[in-house]
């Protein structure tokens, strides 16, 4: 029991913080207007400072094919499932939408960076901020694609490229990826003062996303909320440990991609039901489930990967 008890005193703060934000939120101490405050603050400002201190720091060279491969590869593996899962369910238009959604757009940047902040370190920080930005871009392409031909609400390829890459996270990473392709280096106050404000972003993401639970829902949409969590912290992590077993890549290299791909379901999965016509409960169901069964499976795959 000692390498599972190594892991799990590692990466239980990360799920004590998010607890601990439910309870404020259940107690009142916190509000809907806080929380959706907060939320845009961390989305506006910590978040895209922290990815673009870590892509600062990173060495870009360690980012090569075979990692854009493991990651993108059992995506659209779990899409291909869930649109064969969603047929046989009788999933249609708006339900389509938003559960296929769910099985692939994890919270990538409130808990992956999170978990892969305090099990790896700064280094772990560093490539993990890499593969979140291309995991962004291309989720978020994705579940535009996804939920507009299902609701039958479809934007113009322009708009949609022009809504993805003006995000935030989105602009950190490639300023980010700019400076360091052409060796700018930032004056130290700056990047001491960016460091400071990125720091908030986690402990601050953690409490939103406690806040943000909700179990009334999941008692709605709980058939295909179980299905999709199945394939969202399940399947699709196990088909990348396949698939770099495949490519004979090393699980310990592998770690931080495979973090990513275990995240619990994007709160933002919502807001885009919400806002491009699909199923906000499936959304809100599937994000409530694999928030609250992330800690057992993160110990499962960690402790698989460091054993094995």
């Amino acid at each position: 029991m000692g390498p599972v008890m190594e892991i799990l005193k590692t990466i239980s703060p990360i799920f004590v913080i998010i607890a601990f934000g439910y309870f404020l939120k259940n107690r009142k101490l916190l509000s809907d207007g806080f929380i959706s405050e907060a939320n845009r603050f961390v989305y506006l400002f910590p978040l895209p400072f922290l990815i673009f201190t870590g892509i600062v720091r990173a060495d870009a060279r360690g980012i090569g094919w075979l990692s854009v491969l493991s990651i993108t590869l059992p995506t659209l593996a779990v899409i291909g499932i869930a649109l064969v899962a969603a047929a046989v369910g009788g999933y249609r238009t708006a339900k389509l939408g938003s559960f296929v959604q769910s099985t692939f757009h994890g919270n990538v940047t409130y808990v992956g960076l999170a978990v892969i902040f305090y099990l790896l370190g700064e280094k772990g920080l560093e490539r993990g901020s890499l593969l979140v930005g291309i995991l962004i871009l291309f989720n978020n392409a994705l579940a535009v694609l996804i939920l507009s031909l299902a609701s039958g609400k479809h934007r113009s390829l322009l708009r949609t490229a022009i809504s993805i890459i003006t995000t935030p996270v989105i602009i950190a990473t490639f300023a980010g990826m700019v400076l360091v392709l052409f060796q700018v280096r930032i004056p130290s106050v700056l990047m001491k003062s960016i460091g400071i404000v990125a720091n908030i972003a986690l402990p601050m993401a953690l409490i939103i996303i406690g806040g943000s639970i909700s179990l009334s829902t999941l008692t709605k949409t709980l058939r295909p909320a179980i299905i999709a969590a199945l394939l969202k912290v399940i399947v699709l992590p196990g088909l990348a440990v396949l698939l770099c077993h495949a490519l004979s890549i090393d699980f310990r290299a592998a770690l931080p991609a495979i973090i990513l791909l275990a995240t619990p379901t994007a709160i933002t999965t919502y807001i885009m039901a919400r806002e491009l016509g699909g199923d906000t409960l499936i959304a809100s169901g599937t994000i409530t489930l694999t928030t609250l069964v992330s800690p057992v499976t993160y110990l499962l795959w960690i402790w698989m990967l460091e054993t094995f």
